[in-house]
């Protein structure tokens, strides 16, 4: 596979606060086709996804999360 199709993002999700979270967002993360790692910092908030961007793109991602009932906040300076 080649360097040139592998796309990363990273989402900061506002209400990501335990590990039952962390594990229901990995799985669903990990269930989108094309997705190949997922990291999740609960201190942070962040979700950090790699993914084969000929498959899935961040977009897809995000409405995955959204459409779970994960409030996502995509700028990291209206965090409080």
């Amino acid at each position: 596979m080649g360097g040139e199709y592998i796309g990363e993002t990273t989402f900061i999700v506002d209400d990501l606060v335990c590990r039952y979270c962390k594990d229901m967002v990995a799985r669903l993360v990990t269930s989108i086709n094309g997705v190949s790692r997922v990291n999740i910092n609960i201190p942070e908030r962040t979700v950090n996804v790699t993914y084969d961007s000929r498959i899935t793109d961040a977009y897809v991602i995000q409405m995955t999360l959204l459409k779970a009932g994960y409030k996502i906040v995509e700028d990291p300076g209206k965090i409080f």
